[in-house]
């Protein structure tokens, strides 16, 4: 009978489990409107001002490039409205936001720009003040204002807003105003970049990063360190930026800017023909931007395949057929197919066709450096079809004009070793060695250890990347201390008197 009530009971059991998962699904939760969200970041803001903590502030931060995409000027105006009081400059606000034209900016839906319906009415009025506001959500919310403008093309008034930021910024050294300042320090170089006024701020930017490395401003100095070199770029002085960055050290915390500074110095070194240092650099800072980086990663990868193409290699097909590089990418599939053959015809014929995207895209430069690599290219593939071939053939088949020219191009090939011929200046021909086996050689070995010398500095970086909490190296404070102590006091008491109590039970 009780193996039956057993029994009975795990079919209960079942049944009931059957009757859950039979029932339906809950209602995935609404999503959050964008004033919900910035209710929330603002939130996060005084939370992270009260208790001194970093982290709540950068996730506040991290939430504008959402907020960029979905605030309209009628969600940023009613945040200005219920947070920012009138003695801050608040109409002067509510005023730039209205220079955009209602046609260019989204239309809003209804009930979308609320007062932020659902957040609990004490928290709201935590984060905002009536009579002051806090210096950190004044600023963040003015970043936002000033990215709205920029998206719509008003850069002067978005200058004009990041200065009146930066001021207030100089007047309040917080550590936790460092994550929001920095993307004051990014919009501002962005604002005046776009209204062709770099020079004139450069010397601002490099002493605010002076000050930045003084008050141990981490974030600032990334984004500083990135803006100069841009600023130096932009006017192609590129011996001032590798003298910057020998005297800098890059700021590795911050992946994103980490990647923009190893693309900078990639494309530094390229242009001082070190090509193997930036083909090194790019690719690690490919490696590094997130895949949602799309314009960074077509500008990287345009500049990478020059460098590949400058080392006389060829870069893989599988990077022109990506969904998001292709389009981008196709001038730059036609320049490499003509390199790869070898052929100086179609090389002129890909500079007339894409001569303007190459200008545009700051490539010419490089592009025309690429002319004696498809010289080099023509002759190798002549040397393995030839066993022997006079020089005026090899100005045919290449169509060049000069003799002597071609001439001093082979020797130059020869001694780089891409050819492994002897020239005869008397019948002037050209007479190709036997091609020696390459596994004989070191080059196996050459390309072992390049990928060793990879994998190391990876993990290298992956050590330096660990993050400890807070004040893990410094020794305990002597309050925890003393609790310690007295914990362990109280312990060992317990002990000593569990010890009489089994003593004594053993006497009787």
């Amino acid at each position: 009978a009780s193996d039956k009530a057993k029994v009975e009971e795990k079919k209960t059991e079942k049944d009931k489990k059957n009757e859950a998962e039979k029932k339906e699904p809950e209602e995935p939760p609404k999503p959050k409107t964008p004033s919900e969200e910035l209710d929330i970041a603002i939130l996060l803001i005084a939370k992270g001002v009260k208790t001194q903590s970093s982290d709540k502030i950068s996730r506040a931060v991290r939430k504008m490039n959402w907020l960029r995409k979905k605030l309209t000027a009628a969600d940023l105006k009613a945040a200005m409205k219920k947070y920012v009081p009138k003695m801050e400059n608040r109409q002067q606000l509510l005023d730039y936001i209205d220079v955009v034209p209602k046609s260019e900016s989204m239309e809003v839906e209804d009930g979308k720009a609320n007062d932020g319906e659902g957040m609990e009415v004490e928290d709201v009025a935590e984060a905002g003040d009536d009579q002051t506001l806090v210096p950190e959500i004044s600023i963040y919310l003015r970043v936002l204002v000033t990215i709205f403008l920029i998206d719509n093309g008003k850069n002067k008034e978005a200058s004009n807003i990041a200065e009146e930021c930066l001021e207030t910024v100089k007047q309040h050294n917080k550590r936790t105003m460092d994550n929001i300042s920095a993307r004051v320090y990014f919009y501002y170089s962005l604002a005046q970049t776009r209204l062709g006024n770099p020079l004139a701020i450069r010397n601002k930017l490099l002493a605010l990063y002076r000050s930045a490395c003084l008050h141990h401003d981490v974030p600032g100095q990334a984004v500083l360190m990135n803006a100069i070199l841009a600023n130096y770029l932009h006017y192609n002085m590129y011996g001032q930026a590798e003298m910057f960055c020998r005297v800098t050290t890059p700021i590795e915390k911050d992946n994103n800017q980490y990647a923009r500074y190893l693309y900078y110095f990639g494309k530094i070194n390229a242009v001082q023909l070190h090509y193997s240092d930036a083909d090194e650099y790019l690719s690690q800072a490919l490696r590094k931007c997130p895949n949602s980086a799309i314009g960074f990663r077509q500008v990287a990868t345009k500049l990478l395949v020059i460098v590949q193409l400058l080392m006389g290699d060829i870069p893989e097909r599988s990077i022109f057929i990506e969904k998001d590089l292709k389009r981008s990418l196709f001038p730059y599939f036609k320049l490499t197919q003509a390199v790869r053959v070898g052929n100086l015809d179609a090389f002129s014929t890909v500079l007339k066709n894409h001569g303007a995207i190459f200008e545009r895209d700051g490539m010419a430069s490089l592009i025309t450096r690429l002319r004696h690599n498809v010289i080099k290219t023509g002759l190798r593939k002549i040397c393995l079809s030839y066993s022997k071939i006079s020089l005026k053939a090899i100005c045919e088949k290449l169509k060049y004009d000069s003799q002597e020219d071609i001439e001093y191009i082979v020797a130059k090939a020869i001694h780089d070793g891409v050819v492994n011929a002897s020239i005869d200046r008397k019948e002037g021909s050209v007479t190709s060695k036997e091609t020696i086996d390459v596994y004989s050689s070191d080059e196996p070995s050459k390309m072992f250890q390049k990928r060793i010398n990879f994998c190391l500095r990876l993990r290298n970086e992956a050590v330096k990347a660990m993050q400890y909490p807070p004040d893990a190296h410094k020794p305990k404070r002597e309050k925890e201390a003393e609790e310690e102590e007295k914990k362990k006091e109280e312990e060992e008491a317990e002990k000593k008197k569990d010890d009489k109590k089994k003593e004594e039970k053993g006497k009787k």
